[in-house]
């Protein structure tokens, strides 16, 4: 026991060195990710801890695995076009073939199973069950969506301490408390037309408010002035909190020698985030602070059923399905403690008042899954999975920041068993499906670049790509 306790303390200090990958997980540990993530029912190494807890109760012997994902989006923004008018603005711009520009993305992973008796097992896990990381051009003139967002974050990193109960030789049971932290943010810039920087322009503005012809010009070109400074700001927000917490429970249970059943719910979490929100660089006409600012972004509960059938000795397949409640998410709101980015010629808040509003209305989904293992001999496993993952992101609330499309998600790896170790291999591929957003469709890319009462515009695009994945976990057995 005291071995265990140094592994799960090792565990968690580790959490804080994490990265996450792109949009929601795509696998936790190599083998099940080669097998589609289809292995609620069959899943038979430390990760049970988040496919089905009571599947702990299959592993005989101790056991370690560690591992790491590499993931390398390749995301594309074609035809990003923008319309705006209004009183202050008739500007129309565009860019093709915006490229993303993530880095490697490392995504650990690590768990160890302790069979305590014959009846309860104990486990714990790291991972990171939810994550972005994305990044584009920064230069708005090159990327235009850079309005909209050039750098996004968000992840969430949980240990999850576990235990199953094996209740009779068909049937067992399992619980785990994941305890998380996560981090969230994003940088874009601040977007100004092209008739506020123009000093003849904002004169007659001036004029036709109230302002006297001899004092327009000066107002007028003090406001351009204004303008023209605040053209192209970076905003960054950064978020983070200090705890969250949710729970996994699942049921194994075997109906005959061949075939296996397995359900597995985890629920959601209530993260509240705090941190600040900056603009840069400092300005000679705007009031500029790094103001405190917090938000709640949490993360949907789910649940996956899933039917292993066990064809030959050496072959078999496994079918599930995952239903997850996106819709939890419906939209969330960023608060700012006092106004950011305010003059004397123009007191509002950037972009519009001390707190900003984001609607999302995101979709439940089900995804459908399989997955295969061959045992070619002792020491070869071929392995192979597909999913459909379709988008949970209507065409109304797509933006550059929570980017999604439907995606088919193949993959395969070879496991290799030494006796006490095993080393599991994974390559994927998602495919990204490509989405059309038509001018106007999409209330938060037109909100980039519009401001009530001023301006308004128009936006569409087309988006998609395809991520590669590549993953290693090394297992050994006690």
């Amino acid at each position: 026991m005291k071995k265990t306790l140094l592994l799960s303390a090792l565990l968690i200090t580790s959490v804080f060195t994490a990265f996450a990958g792109h949009v929601d997980t795509y696998g936790i540990g190599s083998k099940a990710t080669s097998m589609g993530g289809a292995v609620v029912a069959g899943i038979d190494d430390p990760f049970a801890v988040y496919y089905n807890p009571a599947a702990m109760s299959n592993i005989k012997q101790p056991m370690l695995s560690v591992g790491t994902h590499l993931v390398d989006p390749h995301l594309t923004i074609k035809q990003y076009r923008v319309n705006t008018s209004g009183t202050l603005a008739d500007d129309s711009f565009g860019a093709d073939g915006i490229k993303d520009e993530a880095d490697l993305l490392i995504v650990p992973h690590m768990g160890y199973v302790y069979p305590i008796n014959d009846k309860l097992t104990f486990g714990v896990a790291f991972y990171v069950p939810y994550g972005l990381d994305l990044k584009w051009n920064a230069d708005e003139n090159e990327n235009p969506a850079a309005y909209n967002t050039y750098h996004s974050w968000y992840m969430r990193e949980v240990v999850t301490p576990s235990l199953s109960y094996k209740v009779n030789d068909k049937l067992s049971i399992g619980a785990g408390i994941s305890i998380g932290k996560a981090k969230a943010g994003n940088e874009r810039k601040r977007y100004v037309p092209e008739k506020m920087k123009n000093s003849t322009y904002m004169a007659g503005v001036a004029q036709a408010n109230g302002v006297s012809s001899a004092d327009a010009p000066a107002v007028g070109a003090a406001l351009a002035a204004a303008y023209t400074e605040l053209d192209g700001a970076d905003i960054d927000m950064e978020y983070e909190d200090n705890f969250n917490w949710s729970y996994n429970i699942g049921v194994l249970y075997k109906f005959t020698d061949k075939l296996t059943g397995g359900i597995t719910y985890r629920s959601y979490s209530n993260i509240d985030l705090e941190g600040d929100a900056e603009v840069t660089p400092e300005m000679a006409y705007w009031k500029n602070e790094n103001l405190d600012s917090n938000t709640a972004v949490d993360t949907p509960d789910s649940i996956q059923f899933g039917l292993e059938y066990k064809v030959t000795p050496k072959f078999k397949v496994e079918a599930d399905i995952v239903r997850t409640f996106w819709s939890r998410i419906g939209s969330y709101t960023v608060y700012m403690d006092d106004y950011l980015l305010q003059s004397e010629l123009d007191p509002t808040l950037i972009p519009g008042a001390n707190e900003e509003h984001f609607e999302r209305n995101w979709k439940d989904t089900w995804q459908y899954r399989v997955g295969a293992e061959y045992l070619l001999n002792d020491t070869v496993a071929l392995r192979a999975g597909y999913y459909y993952d379709p988008t949970v992101v209507p065409e109304d609330t797509f933006d550059v920041l929570w980017p999604d499309s439907d995606k088919h998600v193949f993959s395969g790896g070879v496991g290799l068993n030494f006796g006490q170790v095993t080393v599991d291999t994974v390559v994927q591929y998602i495919l990204v499906k490509e989405v059309t957003i038509d001018s106007g469709s999409s209330e938060n890319l037109d909100d980039s670049y519009s401001r009530p009462g001023m301006h308004d515009a128009d936006v569409s695009a087309v988006a998609g790509g395809h991520i590669w994945s590549f993953g290693v976990t090394v297992s050994y057995k006690f």
